[in-house]
């Protein structure tokens, strides 16, 4: 059970800044006993008064940028990268390592993975999120190799005596949308060379159990393309990074290959992922056939699950992709009506497993 302190800390983390006269209703105290809590709380907050021409000014309470260092790693097909933060979600310090063909195994990551945490001192919390499915912390994902991979007892999580977090990335892309926006229903789709996406849903103070992943790459839309989960016709093979490559270069590029050996494409996927800015005719030629598959597939779900906004991440999207899709989601029928927000937060993998590396460490501290 959470301690009033922890109630506190937790809706300064999704608010950033409240004033004091809110967190009094949100906690249900009196004056009196929200002063003793605050007073507790010395080191972990901030408080500054507001202006006011009547009586006694305002109060808002934020959190100190010392109240705690959270390192936050996200482990991708592209990479591996580690930045420390600190309370106010100020980078501190980064490390990254990119990720070759010969890393893909449990072994291989957990090897990665070590190296970089190895590199990191005093932090008061952990949070790791890879690309795949996590299901009670253990990992499952075929793009990294990892069958049922268990980083808190091949990585010794639980001897570093603090917090951990394992999550997927989506998952992470969901709560950083949700604890910074403040909205209570978000979807968030992942694009590159794999596709991924999250709905939350807001009902609780901060619990996990809303986050619901959404393998979308995996979904089956169309052809024969054999996909590297095993089935064939999968949304992959028709609308992401791979098949805009694979445009570009105008070759019958394999896709299990293109995958199992990404780092050899790096140059091509760079290039086809800012041939927009050169030259926007062939860009649209490259990725019609993805954003025609996409915004099908989008549209549907935005109808399903009743959304009117779809915020796009990744390392294959840009505000020009973001509005092709949009554009082309709402042609296809009069029942689409969504809007897709191209989210620029370049670390935002981190930040959002950092803001839930903060939660657990709150409710492991402020526990009854």
């Amino acid at each position: 059970m959470l301690k009033n302190e922890a109630k506190i800390l937790l809706q300064i983390l999704r608010n950033k800044t409240i004033r004091r006269k809110e967190l009094e209703e949100i906690i249900d105290v009196t004056p009196s006993t929200m002063t003793y809590l605050l007073d507790k709380l010395k080191g972990y907050i901030e408080i500054e008064e507001g202006d006011t021409n009547l009586g006694k000014p305002p109060q808002f309470i934020s959190l100190s940028k010392d109240a705690w260092k959270v390192l936050s790693i996200s482990v991708g097909r592209e990479k591996i990268r580690a930045i420390l933060y600190n309370a106010k979600g100020e980078e501190l310090e980064r490390s990254e390592y990119r990720v070759k063909h010969e890393n893909l195994s449990n072994d291989g990551i957990t090897s990665l993975v070590k190296n970089i945490i190895d590199k990191f001192y005093d932090y008061d919390s952990i949070g790791i999120a890879f690309s795949g499915n996590v299901v009670e912390d253990k990992v499952y994902s075929t793009i990294l190799k990892l069958d049922k991979y268990d980083p808190v007892k091949s990585l010794k999580l639980k001897n570093l005596g603090i917090p951990y977090v394992i999550i997927s990335d989506v998952e992470a892309i969901a709560a950083y949308e949700s604890k910074t926006t403040g909205n209570d229903k978000v979807f968030v789709l992942n694009y590159g060379t794999g596709i991924g996406a999250c709905y939350y849903e807001y009902h609780a103070l901060f619990t996990r159990d809303e986050f619901k992943v959404i393998p979308l790459g995996h979904i089956y839309l169309n052809g024969e393309e054999k996909c590297y989960c095993g089935a064939k016709g999968c949304l992959e093979t028709v609308a992401s990074d791979y098949v805009a490559v694979k445009n570009y270069l105008g070759q019958n590029i394999d896709f299990v290959h293109f995958i199992e050996n990404e780092e050899t494409f790096w140059e091509e996927l760079k290039d086809v992922r800012n041939l927009y800015k050169q030259n926007e005719e062939v860009a649209e030629r490259v990725y019609s056939q993805i954003i025609d598959n996409l915004a099908f597939v989008v549209g549907n779900i935005s109808m399903i699950l009743g959304l009117d906004e779809i915020t796009l991440y990744g390392e294959g999207t840009s505000t020009w992709f973001a509005n092709k899709l949009e554009k082309r989601i709402n042609e296809l029928s009069k029942n689409f009506n969504v809007r897709v927000r191209h989210g620029k937060v370049m670390d935002v993998v981190e930040r959002g497993t950092s803001l839930e590396a903060a939660v657990a460490f709150v409710r492991k501290k402020f526990s009854k």
